[in-house]
């Protein structure tokens, strides 16, 4: 049935509606814990609560650590995914199963290395009216390095933007490790097991659920921020925007040409200043202005004011990022995620 945006909810235990958090794990041992319990601490009534872990075919501890872990947890329970439905592969064919034995009118999806706040369920729920079938949250990658701090100025930009956008009614993509799908809507599409395969499952899903007509938010507040691990590598960040990208593609012609536009800003702005460069100046000078405005809308809403420092190496980091990324996008190589190849 469809949620209803009541004052109370989900404060009070009759408005609470019975949430399922869907958890994919595949060789998760050194994250799935941290993961756990952060999910663990999360201001929710634990009746009205459940969480499904899919471990999925790891070769790690990853199933023996989240054993040990939820053993005196009744509401949370472990699934050992080994087979195949309607020819799903990957993390998809986890959700899928996962999907099929939730009993929530919501279904929350996160990753294995992912920690969410303690207010997600709420302020991710109240964004719930009558016809709203998905709604997602923002996640910011973490790790100690300069590379690391970059990419977290990179998702918030990105993720700012994204915002942006949709709050003007275009649906843009949702965030599988920080997203929330009503069950009406995610049984209104046939689920996982309707949708074709895509190494960007959140992608295909809210463009399927958004298709259907059902409404959709994209929220920006540190309630529903939520932290991941960046990408350790060049090689590892590369492979990550391959995936990405195969997934933008499936967007409107235009917000693709936007993204090839801004990849390959600097390719474009010394081709253009070849033929008029007080052009290409100003145009530059206002996309760096227009930029900044968003990050520093994003660092406030977030309260991630400590990045600022970063943030002014952004501008060097995406001129230099954004050309490589669409070069290796366009390299015959298959894309490697999660100990799997794909085409």
């Amino acid at each position: 049935m469809p949620v209803t945006n009541t004052p109370d909810w989900p404060q009070s235990r009759p408005g609470s509606p019975l949430i399922s958090i869907l958890i994919a794990a595949r060789n998760e041992e050194h994250a799935i814990l941290t993961c756990l319990e952060a999910v663990n601490r999360l201001n929710y009534p634990t009746d009205q609560l459940e969480v499904l872990i899919g471990n999925d075919q790891s070769t790690d501890q990853t199933a023996t650590l989240v054993a040990g872990f939820i053993q005196d947890k009744p509401a949370f329970q472990l699934m050992d995914i080994r087979e195949s439905v309607s020819g799903l592969r990957g993390k998809a064919n986890v959700l899928a199963q996962l999907a099929n034995q939730a009993r929530g009118q919501l279904f929350f999806f996160t990753d294995a290395d992912t920690q969410v706040p303690p207010d997600w369920l709420i302020a991710m729920g109240h964004s719930f009216q009558k016809r709203t079938g998905i709604v997602t949250g923002v996640t910011l990658p973490e790790g100690p390095n300069l590379f690391h701090k970059l990419q977290t100025v990179d998702w918030l930009y990105n993720l700012t933007l994204t915002h942006l956008v949709s709050s003007m009614g275009l649906p843009v993509t949702a965030m599988g490790n920080n997203m929330a799908v009503s069950r009406e809507g995610y049984h209104a599409v046939g689920g996982y097991e309707s949708l074709p395969f895509s190494v960007v499952e959140d992608y295909a899903l809210f463009r399927a659920v958004v298709a259907k007509g059902y409404g959709f938010a994209n929220l920006l507040n540190a309630d529903v921020l939520a932290r991941t691990r960046a990408v350790d590598t060049l090689d590892g960040f590369l492979h990550q925007r391959k995936r990405w990208m195969r997934g933008a593609s499936q967007l409107p012609i235009w917000m693709v040409g936007s993204l090839y536009v801004q990849y390959l800003a600097a390719p474009l702005f010394l081709l253009l200043g070849l033929f008029s460069p007080t052009l290409a100046i100003g145009l530059y000078i206002a996309r760096l202005f227009v930029q900044t405005t968003i990050i520093s809308f994003g660092l406030s809403r977030l309260r991630q004011s400590d990045l600022w420092p970063y943030a002014l190496l952004f501008e060097v980091y995406q001129l230099v990022i954004g050309p490589l990324a669409v070069l290796f996008y366009l390299m015959p190589t298959k894309i490697e995620w999660k100990g799997r190849t794909y085409n």
